[in-house]
């Protein structure tokens, strides 16, 4: 690809950014906050691989205001969410939750002034102008397969040192959807090359479903972390058990994740 194609497709996905930006403007959809955030992550993996590319003398990255924004929106979406998960684990005494409920929502409030305060300074054509620049005038097959077998280690790396933190397994997640995300920006007969090469002896199929996997254990972790002590300790006694409750089921639902997870990983890549 040329320096004018790789152009393209990085203002292609700012457009795609700065439209969803607009949507949630007006009312905060869960729904346009969770497509932003994938289109941010497809560009910062575009950037991370062509990063890579030995013409490349410095890493291009997202300005800082744009990355900012990315993570306050991540912070609103998963508080949205943990919301959704409470409500779907407690139909019955819902008014034992509410307060919870409620405090989950100031937070997602306390959000506001800071994302309203960095859209006004226009993060997407600030971030844009400077990737713009750094830019490589061109990036070849074989800098894509370099970038690759480079994902391909770390995962190696990982999962062959036998230790599966939760931050490991999010890591090999990462490096996956680096791959995943940028398979795509190839198209036709050169996608169809790339692919039956990319994914060690696996198709896409079963890379996709287990992207998914590898995302509801993050979301299963995130769901824990949201249920924090100094949060309960404020509620009246019956509320606290019933969330302490919700928290220890989650914890051995997230065992059980983890143990099925790590066991498909160490097959599908023959480390057994």
């Amino acid at each position: 690809m040329k320096k004018e194609e790789l152009k393209h497709i990085s203002t292609d996905h700012y457009r795609k950014i700065q439209k969803h930006l607009d949507r949630i403007a007006k009312d905060m959809d869960g729904e346009e906050i969770h497509q932003l955030r994938v289109e941010y992550k497809r560009l910062r993996a575009f950037f991370r691989m062509l990063s890579s590319s030995p013409r490349v003398k410095e890493e291009i990255t997202v300005s800082k205001k744009l990355k900012q924004l990315y993570s306050l929106y991540g912070t609103v979406r998963d508080l949205q969410l943990q919301q959704e998960r409470i409500k779907e684990a407690v139909k019955k005494d819902r008014g034992r939750i509410d307060p919870y409920i409620d405090l989950l929502q100031t937070e997602i409030g306390k959000a506001e002034p800071e994302l309203q305060d960095i859209l006004s300074k226009k993060p997407v054509q600030e971030s844009k102008k400077k990737t713009n620049a750094g830019l490589p005038e061109k990036f070849l097959k074989n800098d894509f397969h370099r970038f690759v077998e480079d994902k391909w280690n770390s995962v190696y790396a990982i999962l062959a040192s036998g230790h599966f933190s939760d931050d490991n397994i999010h890591s090999i997640r990462k490096h996956l959807k680096d791959l995943f995300y940028n398979l795509k920006e190839y198209e036709g007969k050169e996608f169809r090359v790339l692919s039956a090469s990319i994914w060690k002896g696996q198709d896409e199929k079963f890379i996709a479903v287990l992207l998914d996997e590898l995302g509801a254990f993050q979301d299963r972790c995130t769901s824990i972390s949201l249920l924090k002590a100094y949060w309960i300790k404020r509620f009246t006694l019956p509320a606290k058990r019933l969330l302490g409750e919700l928290k220890q089921q989650w914890i051995k639902e997230k065992t059980g994740m983890k143990r099925v997870l790590v066991k498909k990983l160490r097959t599908a890549i023959k480390l057994v």
